[in-house]
């Protein structure tokens, strides 16, 4: 984290450097709560400290979980985060890792053996070779591909934005259709995305949020959904049985 901390931050000693840190990074992201909506939890943040400088761990981790289990690659990315913004949790820590690798069920000996392998590691350089191939300078970035064509598009982009980038990356084949809903479309969003917020299935549809509740409550009461309180909002979380 040294790249982003500033003189200021060390005049009392390391210690209380990333004391410092932490809370700048939690007003950021605090920040980004009126942007998205989504609940963000971020009092009391310690995702770095002297013996944890950086976030490669979280890296390796989702690239780790890729090569054991890639199919529940995203899932876990998704509780990663949730741990970290939601929960705020001190997820650097290797015990948080793993906290978060057992919630989704993947096998902790493969887990384990590429992340303590060069495996994982081979493949983040690898990913990191790519940002520099695509240019991408900052987050957050999105890449659009189609039909070997590329376009790099940084920063918040709105719904609008996508479209726009789609149909201009695609040449006008693709163009905004309006989704439909069904329980069975719910059912597959919630089989890829677990854990996810009202909010995000509310955006899926095209759903109002009275909606999304109307077509979620019978989900809830027979067992099959949880709801989780999260400061500010709630999530959901589909039961495996």
């Amino acid at each position: 984290m040294a790249d982003f901390m500033i003189p200021d931050d060390f005049k009392e000693g390391a210690e209380k450097a990333f004391i410092r840190y932490n809370k700048r990074l939690a007003q950021i992201y605090q920040s980004e709560q009126s942007i998205s909506g989504m609940p963000i939890k971020m009092d009391h943040l310690e995702l770095f400290s002297p013996e944890r400088r950086s976030s490669l761990p979280l890296n390796l981790a989702y690239k780790a979980v890729e090569l054991a289990c890639a199919d529940k690659a995203e899932p876990f990315l998704y509780r990663l985060r949730f741990a970290t913004v939601a929960e705020c949790r001190p997820t650097t820590k290797f015990d948080e890792i793993v906290r978060v690798v057992k919630q989704c069920n993947i096998d902790f000996t493969e887990f384990l053996q590429h992340y303590q392998h060069s495996s994982a590691q081979f493949a983040l350089e690898r990913d990191f070779a790519f940002l520099n191939e695509v240019g991408v300078r900052g987050l957050p970035a999105y890449l659009f591909e189609y039909q070997g064509k590329r376009l790099l598009r940084s920063g918040v982009l709105t719904y609008a934005d996508f479209a726009m980038a789609i149909r201009q990356v695609s040449g006008g084949q693709i163009v905004p259709s309006v989704p439909t809903f069904s329980p069975q479309a719910l059912d597959r969003l919630l089989q890829k995305h677990p854990l996810i917020s009202p909010l995000e299935i509310q955006a899926a549809f095209g759903l109002t949020a009275s909606e999304v509740w109307q077509q979620v409550r019978p989900l809830i009461e027979n067992g099959s959904l949880q709801v989780i309180d999260a400061v500010g909002g709630k999530f959901m979380m589909r039961r495996a049985f």
